[in-house]
Formats: structure tokens, C-alpha cells, sequence
């Protein structure tokens, strides 16, 4: 009797060490405060606004002190500003009207131009330090261009009149170098400046990753402003970096990648303006180094860091970088003096998460059916992966997550608007797999191209693959998988449902459409990218697939429970979308949970909004998955929604 009774009690001591304490959701929904993060020149100071403070109000922490907060008032709310190579700050703050000051501890000292409506500033240089360039509309529209200017004298000179560019880069001369532009061909074109005219040095056509900015940009022009350094896919399937004479538009490449796109974000630029690094993402962060000194440097940091290092910024000189821990969890920032390769820790951009217990977080790939290789995180609860091996030491209830877009790819493996539901889950005892699959953009065109119209072919089956991968990894048990997903993920998961009934015990799926004959009909997707990506509804061969594949004509097909929920002022999915399949659902006797948020629009924005979306998510996955969940208390309260089906279940709860 005393040996069971000693068993019962160590089974409770090891499943309370197993089963961390709930985080509330209200801790993941607190909005990052910090944000425009920067390091000064001289790498002794970095500076950043607060979302909860004025917006005169600048702070920073001194590199050598950085437990104290410090910070500047600006008089007015700061529209553009630069740390300047002479340790002050060039700020154009909105007073009465738009005003250009140099800032400093100890003064402000007002910059007198000729009366603006709007200036940008353009470009810093350690060459130049006590001067910029800056983008101005005047009052007087004869006075529109940029302008060199001198910020300690005033002096100025126009150097162009008006660019129709979005982008200008400039040599540390201050010199036009190379600029981007929007095309006619709906792509981008980036151009170069030979000292007399703009050439066009690359014409890139329209593709989807433009949707998350593109990625054919300039990262970097060389100090001398005899090249440029851009990203680029013309005839080519990934995107590769290039070097380009400015004088003669000569093209050499100099960086590729066989796994995925080279991006013109997140790359490491040396003092002397050539890229050390540049990267590209396949879950994990793919670098590639130009720099061997560099890379040794990085190596060493990263290793620090438990190899979840990220750059972020670096002095002028190059000797001082910020960088940035990303394990799926808050950001910490840190300072690396590369002399004495020392690190050292400045803050965490959600204090209140720094102490928690968060999920570990593990890169693998999927082998799909027909050999494509899949890029997933698996994010596992704390203490389930007791021998650091990336799985489980037993079966988890597991949630696949699908992005959105389906043309999101890239920015949903770090961005903390995703991580954070991640994280939750985790917390709540689920494995949680975080994927890309055919049809999204990042690993290359010809990677795009396979989604064409698959939405519920071979796009699905994708994401049936990485299921079966799950369960046969060790990594979820097959009776408690659960699929959730919204916008492209929204239809994804009440797809799977539909169309492999036996495979997920439950989905949630939130603003995403499901009929997709309606859906392909309306003025946001009526172009030709919907047209070729998904189908033609003006075909009879177009209607067959978009109806074979909408998930509101295969209701009896539905074997587990949904959790459906939109914004009635999304104007990528209208809300009849969601309305008609909860409808046709609640009419076949299917087990749904509707419930809408008149405010909200496509992609949730107000925290209350997903504050009370998981207290009842939670509660669901719950009942369907077997997960822990946070007692909804007044978390229904915390958002404007209303019920139309489920209402007694949800106040039950």
C-alpha cells in the first residue's frame, strides 16, 4: 500500500514538473512597446520610441550602462529621425508645423530651411558627417527635390529636382547611386545613376512575393559609389544577390542559394558598404557569408546564443553589432563588441514574458508524397523534449499551423503576431507545427508555381503529408491532431475537414473563404494572379475546380467539430463567405462554433479581439485535443462579438 501510495504521489510530482503553470493569454497580447530600434553610429547608445509615451519623446540606453533609461524631448511628435556620425540626432518633429532640429543630451538646435509641408530624410554618411540628404515638398512647389544639407550651418543645395522613386540609395559621397521603382509591368525596377542620367539596371515583372514587399531590392551601395548590391530573380528561379557597376550596369553574382530566395532584408552590411552577409530562410535562418571574419565573429556570438542569434544593426566602424535572439519567443536584444567578443545583454521587447517558461523550438523538413522538401518548426511545450533530440518523449496533442496569403511565406517565422499564438499553445500542453507548403512564396518561383490552382489538390496534400510526418516522428498522437489556420490557413483547415475527414479530430478556421466559385467573383480577387493561381470562374473547366474544391458543397463530408470565426469588415473575405458555411453546417447537424466581430477587419488587430477568440479557442481545442486551457474568467469580455452558433456552449464554459 505504501509503495502505490509513493507511485500516485510520484506520478503527480512528475506530471505537475511536466506541466508548466498557464501563462494568462492576456501576457501574449500585450502590444511590444518598444519599436524603431537603432543603434547609433558610434555604437554607444541605442535608441527607441514607446508606443505608451508621447510621441516627442525619444529613449535610449547607453551601451556601457545598460540597465538605465534615458531619453530626449523632441517638443512634438518625431515623424522622421536619424542618429547622426557627430553623436546627436537629426529629427523632423511635427510642432505648429514640420520642423527639422538637431537634437543632443543638453540642446536642440533648430535647422532653418525655407517653409516645407514634408521632408524625408535620406541618407547619413561617416564621410560627410555634419551633413544629409532629404526628400522636401515646400510650400512653394518650385522649391521641391532633394536637397544636400549641412546640418550645423544650414546650407543647402538641390541636388534633383522631384523623383517619381520610392527608394533612393546613395554612396557615403552623398551621390545617387541607384534607385527603385514601381514598373509597368506591375514589378519593380531598380535603376542606376551613372552621373548623368538614370538607367534601368533591372526589370523585374510582378510576382507574389510582392505582397510582403518584394524580393528584387538594393541592399547596399559600395562606399565609393561604384556599385551596388541588389536581389534579384530575372530568369532565374530563387532569387540571387548581385553586384551591379553603377557606371556600366556589369552584373556578377556573387550570392545564390539552391533551398530558397536570397532576401534584401536582414543582411549585415560592412563599413565599406559590400554585404558580409545576406540570408535566406528555410524555417531557420540560411546565412551567407562574404565576410570570413565576419562569419567568425557571428559564429561565435551565435554559439552564445544557443545558435538563435540575429543581426540586427552596426556601428559605422563595424566593430559593435545589435543583435537579436529569436527562438520563437519575445525578442532580447544584445550588444556583441566584436574586439573582445564580449555580449551583453540590453532588454527584452515584452519584459513581462522574460522569466516565463516558453516553448522550444526545432527546424526540420518534410518529404511530401511526390519529394518536395517542406521547411516546419515544431514548437514543443517546456520540459517535453527532456533530452534535447527536437521530439517529444511521448505523443503530443498537435496543431498544424497554415499561414495565410497562401503568398505569406517568409514573415510568419519570427514576426510575434504568429509566434505568440505558438507560444500560448505550447503553453498549453500541444505540440505546434508552423510549416510552409506548395503555392508560397521564399522558396522560389517554380515552388509558387506547383500551387497553381491546388488549393484543395495538391497544396492539401502538403499539409496531410506533414500530419502523417508528425505522427510517425513521434511527435503528435494520430487521435489528437488539430488543424488551424486563418485567411488561405482558414480555408485550409475547414478543407482538410471536408476533404480528409479522418485526419484531424478538430480545425479552427478563422476569416478564411469556402466558396471559392463566390470567392473568385469579387472585385479583390477579380485579376488574372487569382485567376491563374487559384482558378477562372469564367470557365466552365474553372467553375468545376473552384466548386470541386470549396469546402461549403462537401458539408456532409465534415466528420469533426469547427471553430469558425470572421471580421464583418474584412475586405479580402467578405463575411457571407463564413456566414454560408456555418449555415450550411449548423443545417447538416454539424458540430460548429460561430461567432463574428462586427469591428474587426482581415486579420485580427484589436488584442481583445484575439483575447476573447482564445478563451474560447482554448476551451475548444480543450474538449476536442485534450490540451490544458486557461478558465475564460472575463476573457469574453474583452472583445465585441457576437454568436451565431454555439452561444451555450461558449457561456457554459
Amino acid at each position: 500500500m505504501r509503495l502505490l501510495l509513493l507511485h500516485i504521489l510520484l506520478s503527480i510530482v512528475t506530471l505537475t514538473a511536466a506541466q508548466p503553470p498557464l501563462i494568462p493569454r492576456q501576457a501574449f497580447f500585450q502590444e511590444k512597446d518598444q519599436y524603431n530600434i537603432r543603434l547609433s553610429p558610434d555604437g554607444q547608445r541605442v535608441y527607441y520610441q514607446r508606443r505608451s509615451v508621447q510621441e516627442g519623446r525619444l529613449f535610449y540606453i547607453e551601451t556601457q550602462r545598460p540597465g538605465r533609461e534615458l531619453h530626449l524631448d523632441a517638443g512634438g511628435a518625431l515623424l522622421d529621425w536619424q542618429p547622426t556620425h557627430t553623436g546627436g540626432l537629426l529629427a523632423v518633429v511635427q510642432r505648429k508645423s514640420q520642423q527639422l532640429a538637431y537634437l543632443t543630451d543638453s540642446d536642440q538646435q533648430a535647422i532653418t530651411l525655407f517653409p516645407f509641408q514634408q521632408l524625408r530624410i535620406e541618407a547619413l554618411s561617416p564621410r560627410r558627417p555634419r551633413e544629409f540628404v532629404a526628400s522636401i515638398t515646400a510650400e512653394a512647389d518650385s522649391l521641391n527635390g532633394i536637397y544636400r544639407i549641412n546640418f550645423n550651418t544650414g546650407a543647402m543645395e538641390k541636388i534633383s529636382g522631384p523623383l517619381i522613386f520610392q527608394k533612393l540609395y546613395f554612396s557615403q559621397k552623398l551621390d545617387f547611386c541607384a534607385a527603385r521603382m514601381q514598373n509597368d509591368i506591375n514589378g519593380y525596377s531598380i535603376y542606376r545613376f551613372d552621373g548623368r542620367e538614370w538607367n534601368e539596371a533591372l526589370r523585374c515583372p510582378f510576382d507574389e512575393s510582392q505582397f510582403i514587399g518584394g524580393f528584387q531590392d538594393v541592399v547596399s551601395v559600395s562606399a565609393d559609389g561604384r556599385y551596388f548590391y541588389a536581389t534579384d530573380n530575372t530568369g532565374r528561379d530563387k532569387t540571387v544577390l548581385l553586384s551591379v557597376e553603377v557606371a556600366t550596369g556589369q552584373q556578377k553574382l556573387l550570392v545564390a542559394d539552391s533551398k530558397a530566395d536570397i532576401l534584401p532584408f536582414g543582411a549585415m552590411v560592412g563599413p565599406d558598404g559590400r554585404p558580409q552577409m545576406v540570408l535566406s530562410v528555410f524555417a531557420d535562418a540560411r546565412r551567407h557569408f562574404l565576410d570570413a571574419r565576419a562569419q567568425a565573429d557571428f559564429d561565435y556570438a551565435n554559439r552564445l546564443l544557443n545558435s538563435q542569434a540575429s543581426f540586427a544593426d552596426a556601428s559605422a566602424d563595424g566593430n559593435t553589432w545589435l543583435l537579436r535572439r529569436l527562438d520563437g519567443g519575445p525578442m532580447t536584444y544584445y550588444l556583441y563588441t566584436r574586439g573582445d567578443r564580449k555580449l551583453t545583454r540590453l532588454f527584452s521587447d515584452i519584459p513581462g514574458l522574460s522569466a516565463a517558461p516558453m516553448a522550444s523550438r526545432r527546424a526540420s523538413d518534410v518529404v511530401t508524397r511526390d519529394g518536395y522538401n517542406l521547411p516546419v518548426h515544431v514548437y514543443l511545450p517546456p520540459g517535453a523534449d527532456a533530452d534535447g533530440d527536437g521530439l517529444p518523449e511521448k505523443p503530443l496533442p498537435t496543431i498544424l499551423y497554415v499561414h495565410g496569403g497562401p503568398w505569406v511565406g517568409v514573415v510568419h517565422w519570427n514576426n510575434w503576431f504568429h509566434t505568440r499564438n505558438f507560444e500560448l499553445l505550447a503553453n498549453r500542453g500541444y505540440a505546434v507545427i508552423n510549416t510552409e507548403f506548395r503555392g508560397t512564396t521564399g522558396l522560389g518561383k517554380q515552388f509558387t508555381d506547383l500551387g497553381d490552382r491546388q488549393w484543395g489538390g495538391n497544396m492539401l496534400n502538403d499539409l496531410l503529408d506533414i500530419a502523417d510526418w508528425a505522427v510517425e516522428a513521434g511527435i503528435g498522437d494520430r487521435e489528437k491532431l488539430g488543424i488551424w489556420g486563418w485567411s488561405y490557413g482558414g480555408y485550409a483547415a475547414a478543407a482538410a475537414l471536408a476533404f480528409a475527414p479522418d485526419t484531424f479530430a478538430c480545425g479552427i478556421a478563422m476569416y478564411g473563404p469556402a466558396d471559392l466559385d463566390a470567392f473568385l467573383r469579387i472585385p479583390f480577387t477579380d485579376n488574372n494572379i487569382w485567376r491563374t493561381r487559384v482558378g477562372d470562374p469564367n470557365t466552365p473547366e474553372g467553375q468545376q475546380l473552384l466548386r470541386s474544391y470549396s469546402p461549403t458543397n462537401y458539408v456532409s463530408q465534415f466528420k469533426s467539430p469547427i471553430l469558425l470565426t470572421t471580421g464583418s469588415k474584412d475586405g479580402r473575405v467578405p463575411q457571407q463567405q463564413v456566414d454560408a458555411l456555418a449555415r450550411a453546417l449548423h443545417d447538416a447537424q454539424k458540430e460548429v462554433v460561430y461567432f463574428y466581430y462586427p469591428d474587426e477587419v482581415h486579420d485580427y488587430r484589436d488584442p481583445g479581439s484575439w483575447l476573447s477568440f482564445w478563451a474560447i479557442a482554448e476551451q475548444f481545442l480543450h474538449r476536442y485535443l485534450g490540451g490544458q486551457a486557461e478558465p475564460v474568467r472575463d476573457g469574453l469580455k474583452k472583445g465585441n462579438f457576437k454568436v451565431v452558433y454555439g452561444e451555450d456552449w461558449i457561456n457554459n464554459n
